[in-house]
């Protein structure tokens, strides 16, 4: 299997990278030619044109989607970004897809797409931004007879994870013996180890090879395995073995704060379950 790898430098694609190099010919679409891909990967360079995008996508048999531009609560300047990275190159990505006759896709969102248990509601205006590239995706499958799956993760963590994620911050907050100003700590989330995020990247790519029709899945990784922030800060200080000194409440909710998860409205990914409980991966960090 050839594949095209969008975000090939990010937590998820790299670590896809490392894990599955020598069972896939992956090339990466890449901004910068000296993103650092790995020398088993051949990177293509983005110049915002759809015709460096047909380029990379000569002989590929499957495209796998994880370029993004994050923010939970965007500023003025974010706005431009956003649509660029998420929507705009999503555009020019499925065009030259289509050009180059390329007809399977598994695209990566965010569970903040289902905002308060419902579609069409999103938590801020990063999950707008990926359904809209959703919703262009559904035209170019059904227009063109494609077969895509978009999968969408709530909370992803693990080794070499540089994003400064709530777990990794509540470790070190334990270890430097510091505090840490936090809401009231009801939010809920579900921490998906990096492995098991792999296996189910693997899982969707497999199976939109295998369709043999026109199809347009969304599926997510939802177990119902989730936790509260003040839960999770009981998790980890037992497996630490000391108490993280967190000042609840020092810090309000953000606006359209996430505080339950919408397993509900999805199907969970077949054929895949979580393997590493969220103890095991403290662990792991630890």
């Amino acid at each position: 299997m050839k594949i095209l790898m969008t975000g090939g430098t990010g937590f998820i694609g790299s670590q896809f990278i490392k894990q599955f190099q020598s069972d896939y010919k992956i090339h990466a679409l890449v901004r910068d030619v000296n993103a650092g891909v790995g020398d088993a990967v051949k990177s293509y360079v983005y110049d915002g044109s759809i015709e460096s995008i047909k380029v990379a996508l000569n002989d590929v048999d499957i495209v796998l989607h994880l370029a993004t531009y994050y923010t939970a609560v965007h500023r003025q300047e974010d706005i431009a970004p956003l649509i660029d990275a998420n929507i705009c190159f999503g555009a020019n990505l499925l065009e030259a897809m289509k050009q180059t006759g390329v007809r399977r896709i598994v695209n990566i969102g965010t569970t903040w797409q289902k905002f308060g248990d419902r579609d069409h509601s999103y938590a801020n205006l990063y999950a707008a931004t990926k359904q809209a590239f959703q919703e262009l995706l559904s035209y170019y499958t059904d227009a063109h007879q494609w077969s895509s799956l978009s999968l969408h993760l709530n909370d992803t963590y693990g080794k070499a994870d540089h994003r400064k994620k709530i777990i990794q911050l509540l470790i070190e907050t334990a270890k430097n013996e510091s505090s840490l100003d936090m809401s009231p700590g009801s939010q809920r989330f579900e921490t998906c180890h990096i492995s098991d995020v792999l296996s189910a990247v693997q899982i969707a790519l497999e199976r939109v090879m295998s369709m043999v029709d026109t199809r347009n899945e969304e599926f997510s990784i939802l177990t119902g395995d989730d936790t509260s922030l003040k839960e999770l800060v009981g998790i980890i200080e037992r497996v630490l073995g000391q108490p993280i000194k967190i000042n609840w409440g020092a810090r309000a909710y953000r606006d359209r704060e996430v505080m339950t998860l919408p397993k509900q409205m999805y199907k969970t990914l077949p054929g895949w379950s979580k393997k590493v409980t969220i103890e095991d991966g403290i662990q792991e960090l630890v």
